[in-house]
């Protein structure tokens, strides 16, 4: 079973999660939207041997400390999706937009696709869920050994994250979720982007966004 442990960075108070085996000490580090170096620290604090770190989507409050760890750390980036790269090469603009420091574009990474299936040297693959909605590109990833899932920006603790952003689409949002997330077992753990922890189970019953229509 992996271990995950979140830090809550950024203005916006992002989910980053660091994950790892704690027999080979491998891991990942997830959505890094802030606080390269603090981030770094506990890495290295921790003894961890960080294989990659993984996007799920462009917006600068995931990704705008992601190539400065990806240096310090000498790891590649892996997602989100390649429709989502506007949003990694504008940075800068999102920066302006949303009144937060200047962080520099994301252009080392590797794309993934729906349905791949990552090896990440965690011990256990990692499915990639494309679900565009909150973004284009976004990505989920499911963990299915481990029994969780990295659901980003688009499903919290009863609610759905937002699609008003340029290149949202509340249609495709509602449709990601219904048709990649809640198919997956009632007792998957959902990791989200922002906020608490939940599960399948739990939305399909009470989330009160994929209950009125």
């Amino acid at each position: 079973m992996l271990t995950v442990l979140k830090f809550v960075v950024s203005d916006f108070a992002q989910n980053c999660r660091v994950i790892f085996n704690p027999s080979t000490l491998n891991a990942i580090v997830v959505d890094p939207g802030a606080e390269a170096v603090y981030l770094y620290k506990k890495i290295i604090s921790l003894n961890l041997n960080v294989k990659a770190i993984l996007l799920t989507h462009g917006h600068h409050d995931h990704c705008g400390a992601a190539t400065e760890l990806s240096e310090l750390l000498n790891v590649e980036i892996v997602g989100p999706c390649i429709e989502d790269s506007a949003w990694l090469l504008h940075l800068k603009e999102q920066s302006q937009m949303f009144h937060l420091n200047e962080a520099p574009n994301v252009t080392n990474n590797r794309f993934v696709t729906d349905n791949e299936e990552l090896d990440l040297d965690l011990g256990e693959k990692i499915k990639v869920l494309a679900c565009p909605g909150h973004t284009p590109g976004h990505a989920c990833y499911y963990f299915k050994d481990s029994n969780m899932l990295l659901s980003g920006d688009v499903l919290f603790a009863g609610s759905v994250g937002r699609s008003d952003f340029p290149m949202g689409n509340h249609h495709d949002l509602i449709d990601s979720i219904k048709n990649k997330l809640l198919v997956l077992p009632d007792d998957t753990q959902v990791l989200t982007g922002h906020g608490g922890e939940t599960t399948i189970k739990y939305e399909k019953k009470y989330n009160p966004f994929l209950n009125d229509d």
